[in-house]
């Protein structure tokens, strides 16, 4: 299998390389790990080979990967969540484009090259009634079919689901992986060395902090909560721009990462570089209350939780005697 551009995951790639060797590729597999580690990438390359002829395919260049590449080929499927972030089930009816029900009319049809393709890349974003729709297409796949589910949160999976697939974890890549990714894309290596803590072995994460006006914003948030914690009397988080900047979701996965790394590096009796001054703590009980407080925030997320009112409430109990700094439109 051509790996160009794939970091980590050795062997998982063995494993599926195995199995197309010897012609006993499962039905319907589930690869299961965190965001942006790379799992799509690993299936979609997979599956790709499986339609080229090259020795070492995917080629990437033959007229049967430039359709795929394309999103043009007949027998490649993949479906995604929506701009709402769920797999709808669709209407039985109408059987709209993107939804389950679509894809299971398309599994039934018969595949002109002798191989249907499928990625759903996102199985836990489809609500129990889809995935009780897919069950039965998973259960008896047409012969032609090789289906790949990818989930980051294996608890939303049905365990009816989860029972007939060949499961297959994929581990977040380590520092050194995200360090060789990032330098392969144009990254200096001061750069990468700053990026790579916030990342979380997530390549997606470590390409969005890439950017310097994005990293920027998040990392003077950083700074504003170490400063604070460490010996400020108020706090005033640049919550706005960083929001503008990076997102709710970015900015919580960068600082969650951060200081998980931080206070593993303390509890192993580390010391943070120098790279990092004004960003890292050296108290293990500050950060670890700090992780717990920005994994809730992360939780209300979906309950449109205002991340700035948020870390006013929850840094207050790590260092009550502080103040916070109220913005425009808000109260202290």
């Amino acid at each position: 299998m051509n790996v160009t551009g794939i970091f980590g995951h050795r062997r998982q790639i063995e494993l599926l390389e195995r199995m197309a060797r010897r012609k006993r590729v499962p039905q319907t597999m589930l690869f299961a790990g965190t965001d942006g580690i790379g799992k799509r990438l690993v299936a979609r390359r997979f599956l790709s080979s499986l339609f080229c002829a090259a020795d070492e395919g995917p080629c990437l260049a033959c007229p049967v990967c430039s359709m795929i590449e394309g999103g043009t080929h007949p027998d490649f499927i993949q479906l995604s969540p929506n701009e709402r972030g769920i797999i709808p089930i669709g209407d039985e009816e109408k059987r709209e484009e993107g939804s389950v029900r679509r894809l299971i009319e398309r599994l039934s049809r018969r595949s002109v090259s002798g191989l249907t393709a499928v990625i759903v890349d996102g199985v836990d974003h489809i609500f129990e009634e889809g995935q009780n729709a897919l069950l039965k297409t998973i259960e008896e796949p047409p012969q032609t079919a090789r289906i790949i589910l990818l989930a980051s949160n294996g608890s939303r999976v049905l365990p009816t689901i989860l029972s007939r697939c060949l499961l297959l974890k994929f581990h977040p890549p380590l520092d050194p992986e995200v360090l060789e990714f990032l330098l392969e894309r144009g990254v200096d290596a001061a750069t990468a060395g700053l990026v790579a803590p916030f990342a979380g072995g997530s390549f997606a994460l470590a390409a969005a902090l890439a950017d310097n006006s994005r990293r920027g914003e998040v990392i003077a948030l950083c700074r504003e909560v170490a400063r604070y914690l460490s010996d400020g009397d108020v706090f005033d988080p640049p919550a706005e721009k960083v929001l503008k900047a990076a997102g709710a979701d970015t900015t919580l996965d960068a600082l969650v990462n951060f200081f998980r790394w931080n206070l593993v590096l303390i509890e192993t009796g580390g010391h943070p570089p120098a790279a990092f001054d004004g960003l890292a703590l050296e108290d293990a009980g500050k950060l670890f209350g700090l992780v717990k407080i920005l994994l809730a925030l992360k939780k209300g997320q979906s309950h449109n939780l205002n991340l700035r009112m948020g870390l006013k409430g929850m840094l207050y109990s790590l260092h009550p005697g502080g103040e916070y700094a109220a913005g425009p439109g808000t109260s202290a």
